[in-house]
C-alpha cells in the first residue's frame, strides 16, 4: 500500500485486481465458474468508498507486489494441492490493468499455489482476506473468523520531505492492517473481495519550541520518536481480529472487532528515518509529522503521548478518546537550562514491567571525586539510571574485611530519589564483589534486585559483579548479541538468575551499538544494561547522548 502526500488517506479507490486479463465487459462476473478453474479475485469498489474521514490528499493506493491472503472453510471451495490448507497469498503485479484506472492483475504469490472452484457451484462459498499477507500468523476457519495478525509496536516513518522546516514522513504501510468478508454462490469466476481498514490511526504533529541551554546559547531539540501509551494492551503478541459482517457495501462502521484485549499498559513506538538518520533537529516553529497504527481498541480514552527528546521527555495526554482517525498537534514548550525536565522515563513504564527486560543506560564512574558527583546527577536527570561505583568503594576493617562505599557517593544518589518528581525511578549500583570475608556492606535503605518496577520505585539497588569480564561489545556486535540473546551474560550475583549486560569500555563503540539497536526490526527483546563512555556529552561525535536516548527508547518499542 501507498501513502500519498506524507499523511494517511482514507480513500481505497475503486481498485479491481484481477488474476488475469480483464475488462470492462467481464469486470463483474469474469467467464462463468468451472469446477477445478482457479477463483479469480477481485478488490473493487463501483463508487467511492473512504476508508478514513481525512482529506483527499491522504490517499491509499494499491502499489506493485502488495500482498493480499486469502482463504475459505467452504467445501466448494478447495486448494490447487490436495491435502493443502485452504489458503493463498496473491500479489499484485500490474496498476491500470486495460488501460483502465480501476483495473489491476493480481497473481498467485507462489506459482501453484491458489485457491479453486470444488465440484458444488450451487452452495455459497465465504472468502476471507487480510492485508498485509506477510504479517497472517492464522487465517479463519468453519469454526472461528478470526485472523491472527503479528503486531508491530516498533514501527517506523521515513521523511519524505523537509522545506521550510516543516518535515513530512510516510509510515510503513504494512502497519495498516485490512480485513475482508464476501460469501456468495459462483455464477461467475470473479470473488470481489472489499476491504474494510481497521487500525487506530492517530497523525501526530509536533512543533519545536525555543530551547536555550545557556545564556544566548540556542540549540536545536532532537526528536528521536513519538511513543503512544495505552492503558489497554492486548493479551498475547499477536492482533486477533474477529470478522463479522460482510465487508461489501458502503464503509461507514467496522464490521469486525478485535479479540483478547487486557487490562494494562502497552506503548507503541514510532521511530524517524530522516535520510538514514534516525532523529530530526528541530529548531523553534519546526515540525515533523509522523502517524501511528494502534490496535484497534474500543472506546480507547486515557491515552498518553510522548515525545522522545535528547536529554528530557515530553508528555501529553490525549483529553478526547482515540479514533479511527485522530489528528493531535503537539505544541513543544519554550526550554531553558533552568526549565529543563529530568528524563524521567521510568515513571511512563507499566509498574508491573520486570526488570529483566528492561533496557537500561549506565556509566561508569571515573574518579573519585567532587566532579565526577555533579556529573552523576547530570546524568541522572538526562536518563542514565545505573553506575558503576567501584571506583568509590573501598576496603575497611581488619578482620573481617568488608568492602564500602563512599558516603558522598552514596548521599548524592540517595538525594536524587528523595526528590518528588524522581519518586517513581529507580538507580541501580554495582560494584566487585572482592571474596572478602566481611562482604559488600549495604548502604541504609538500599534493597536487593527486586522482580518488577512497582518494587523498585524510588528505590537503590545493589548489585553485585564477580568477574570483570560482562560481555564487551566490538565494531561488529551483532543484533542477537545486543537484544539478550547471547549465552554469555554479565556476572551479576542474583538469585536464581543472571542478567544481560553490556560494559562498553570505548566510546568509539557507541556509535556501532547505536546502530545496532535503531536499524532493528524485533518487536521483542531488550538490551538490558549498557555502559555509554560520554553520555553527558551533548553533540558528542562518539554518539554517548544519542546511543542514550536510543537505549531508553528500546523501552516503549518492544513488548515486554
Amino acid at each position: 500500500m501507498e501513502k500519498k502526500n506524507g499523511l494517511l488517506t482514507a480513500a481505497l479507490l475503486a481498485t479491481v485486481l484481477f488474476m488475469g486479463g480483464c475488462s470492462s465487459e467481464d469486470s463483474e462476473m469474469g467467464t462463468p465458474a468451472q469446477s477445478g478453474s482457479p477463483i479469480s479475485f477481485s478488490v473493487a469498489d463501483v463508487q467511492s468508498r473512504t476508508r478514513t474521514v481525512y482529506e483527499d490528499r491522504l490517499q491509499i493506493n494499491w502499489v506493485e507486489n502488495d500482498e493480499i491472503g486469502i482463504c475459505s472453510p467452504s467445501d466448494n471451495v478447495l486448494p490447487s494441492v490436495e491435502g493443502e490448507p485452504k489458503t493463498a497469498t496473491y500479489k499484485v503485479t500490474t496498476l491500470n490493468a486495460d488501460d483502465h484506472p480501476h483495473h489491476a492483475k493480481i497473481e498467485a504469490s507462489v506459482q501453484g499455489t491458489y485457491l479453486k472452484w470444488g465440484n458444488d457451484l450451487n452452495a455459497p462459498a465465504v472468502f476471507y482476506g487480510a492485508y498485509p499477507a506477510e504479517r497472517i500468523v492464522t487465517y479463519p476457519d468453519e469454526n472461528n473468523a478470526v485472523f491472527s495478525m503479528e503486531y508491530y509496536t516498533n514501527q517506523e516513518c521515513k521523511v519524505s520531505s523537509s522545506e521550510n522546516g516543516v518535515y513530512l514522513t510516510k509510515p510503513d504501510m504494512k502497519n495498516a492492517y485490512m480485513m475482508a468478508k464476501n460469501e456468495l454462490t459462483p455464477i461467475g469466476d470473479h470473488v470481489l473481495m472489499a476491504f474494510d481498514p481497521i487500525m487506530t490511526t492517530p497523525d501526530i504533529t509536533i512543533t519545536a519550541g525555543s530551547y536555550e541551554v545557556g545564556t544566548g546559547i540556542i540549540q536545536p531539540v532532537t526528536v528521536t520518536g513519538v511513543s503512544i501509551i495505552m492503558p489497554k494492551k492486548l493479551n498475547s503478541t499477536d492482533l486477533n481480529y474477529k470478522i463479522t459482517g460482510l465487508t461489501n457495501g458502503t464503509f461507514t462502521t467496522p464490521r469486525g472487532e478485535l479479540q483478547d484485549i487486557a487490562d494494562g499498559q502497552e506503548s507503541v513506538f514510532i521511530q524517524i528515518d530522516n535520510d538514514g538518520k534516525k532523529y530530526v533537529d528541530l529548531y523553534e516553529g519546526e515540525s515533523i509529522n509522523l502517524m501511528a497504527f494502534l490496535p484497534p481498541i474500543p472506546q480507547l480514552t486515557g491515552a498518553k503521548i510522548q515525545v522522545h527528546t535528547l536529554g528530557t521527555t515530553f508528555v501529553i495526554k490525549v483529553e478526547e478518546e482515540l479514533k479511527a482517525q485522530s489528528r493531535i498537534t503537539i505544541k513543544l514548550p519554550n526550554i531553558s537550562a533552568e526549565t529543563i525536565k529530568p528524563n524521567d522515563w521510568i515513571s511512563k513504564l507499566n509498574a508491573e514491567t520486570p526488570l529483566k527486560t528492561m533496557s537500561i543506560p549506565a556509566y561508569v564512574c571515573q574518579e573519585k571525586t567532587e566532579n565526577e558527583l555533579k556529573n552523576i546527577v547530570d546524568l541522572f536527570n538526562k536518563g542514565v539510571r545505573a553506575f558503576d561505583a567501584e571506583v568509590f568503594a573501598s576496603n575497611e576493617g581488619i578482620v573481617p574485611i568488608k568492602k564500602v562505599i563512599h558516603s558522598k557517593f552514596v548521599g548524592k544518589i540517595d538525594s536524587l530519589l528523595l526528590d518528588e518528581k524522581n519518586q517513581d525511578e529507580f538507580v541501580i549500583v554495582w560494584v566487585k564483589n572482592t571474596l572478602h570475608a566481611g562482604g559488600i556492606e549495604c548502604p541504609n535503605g538500599w534493597i536487593d534486585f527486586p522482580d518488577k518496577i512497582t518494587n523498585a520505585k524510588g528505590k537503590i539497588i545493589l548489585l553485585e559483579t564477580y568477574s570483570n569480564e560482562f560481555y564487551s561489545v566490538n565494531s561488529k556486535i551483532g543484533e542477537k548479541a545486543l537484544f539478550s540473546f547471547s549465552e554469555k551474560t554479565a556476572d551479576f550475583k542474583l538469585t536464581n538468575s543472571d542478567w544481560t549486560a553490556l560494559l562498553n569500555k570505548e566510546a568509539v563503540e557507541n556509535q556501532s551499538i547505536y546502530n545496532t539497536i535503531v536499524s532493528s526490526k524485533l518487536q521483542t527483546g531488550c538490551t538490558g544494561i549498557v555502559t555509554i563512555p560520554n553520555a553527558g556529552i551533548a553533540f558528542d561525535d562518539t554518539y554517548g547522548d544519542l546511543l542514550l536516548q536510543a537505549i531508553i527508547d528500546c523501552n516503549f518499542k518492544f513488548k515486554h
